[in-house]
């Protein structure tokens, strides 16, 4: 769901912002994720989700501060049979049969 801007015309300000965090939240990804080690659980936080809890995975939302985490290793993404991302195929590969 997005938010127009004539949907936010007329409201006051703190409304307005509300309306568009509770837009910006429906659409925002979460994934599960654990850190590399327990220093890692200690001193990592997510600016918007915190921290970790003392044992177990977080929920932290999937934007550019979590896809850096991820790519150094600093923790791991916690993949569920129910959200197993498909895998993309190679360009050499074809489904079109021709």
């Amino acid at each position: 769901m997005s938010v127009s801007k004539a949907s936010l015309r007329g409201l006051r300000f703190s409304a307005r912002m509300e309306k568009m965090r509770e837009a910006a939240q429906q659409q925002q990804k979460t994934v599960q994720v654990t850190p590399a080690n327990e220093d890692y659980r200690r001193v990592l936080k997510h600016p918007r989700a915190g921290g970790f809890p003392k044992s177990g995975s977080a929920a932290w939302p999937l934007d550019r501060f979590t896809e850096r985490r991820i790519r150094d290793g600093d923790i791991k993404v916690e993949e569920s049979s129910s959200d197993a991302r498909p895998k993309h195929q190679h360009r050499s590969e074809s489904n079109s049969g021709a």
